[in-house]
């Protein structure tokens, strides 16, 4: 999402704040129907087992962490893939392996926290940054996990960025009303999508976004080709 965002990062630095930019995908992916289907574990999810009348096949209270590779370490079995399966499908996976072992072993797997699943809210908001999702979200409804406006915010044009697998310059920009509820802002928001709330007045769009930029990831090249694109627009 990072490699993407940094692409269409001089797309943004292009417009003015009054003028928002245009998407550079054809598809119009905007629903208002949630979808579970994105909410499978993936690496470094926190996920807790419990295997009936075996505590000590069962993880911690707390839970444990999806290895980054996507594996699950397990006793009797080894690394288990549990990455793109739903907890239904990963408990079966384990009752399976531990039949091998066990009579008619039973499994329940519970996902405590979704860290591979993040959108990204940044701008005019209290709380900036990336954001775990542990289930559906509706634009409004991540938007109020920012815990709130800034002063001089601009309410009427909050912008979700979505990149597609189309190509890197697929892009799909959305735009929704923060302030007065509506249609627009029930518009489900996907893992990996980008919110920006620019500053209303601010004549280039990239003089609210930069201050942001260094905290995302992106490298020093391509900090380097956005500021080269803000110094053009101020000459």
């Amino acid at each position: 999402m990072l490699r993407s965002l940094a692409l269409c990062l001089p797309l943004f630095a292009a417009c003015a704040a009054t003028a928002l930019p245009e998407s550079t995908s054809d598809v119009d992916s905007r629903s208002t129907v949630a979808d579970w289907s994105d909410f499978t574990i993936g690496p470094n999810d926190l996920i807790h087992v419990a295997v009936l009348g075996r505590p000590e096949y069962s993880t911690p209270p707390k839970g444990v962490r999806v290895s980054p590779q996507g594996t699950l370490s397990f006793p009797l079995l080894g690394p288990v893939s549990v990455a793109g399966k739903s907890a239904d499908e990963v408990a079966e996976a384990l009752e399976a392996g531990l039949a091998e072992y066990e009579r008619e072993p039973s499994v329940s797997v519970a996902v405590m926290e979704y860290s591979s699943r993040r959108f990204y809210l940044f701008g005019e908001v209290k709380l900036a940054g990336p954001v775990p999702m542990d289930r559906p979200l509706t634009a409004l409804e991540a938007l109020a996990m920012g815990n709130g406006w800034l002063p001089g915010a601009n309410r009427e044009q909050v912008v979700i960025v979505r990149a597609h697998g189309g190509g890197d310059d697929d892009i799909e920009v959305i735009e929704f009303n923060g302030e007065t509820p509506g249609p627009d802002g029930l518009v489900q928001v996907r893992p990996g999508d980008f919110l920006f709330v620019g500053k209303a007045g601010v004549g280039v769009f990239s003089e609210s976004i930069l201050p942001y930029l260094q905290g995302i990831g992106l490298t020093a090249a391509q900090l380097s080709n956005v500021l080269l694109v803000t110094n053009e627009l101020s000459d």
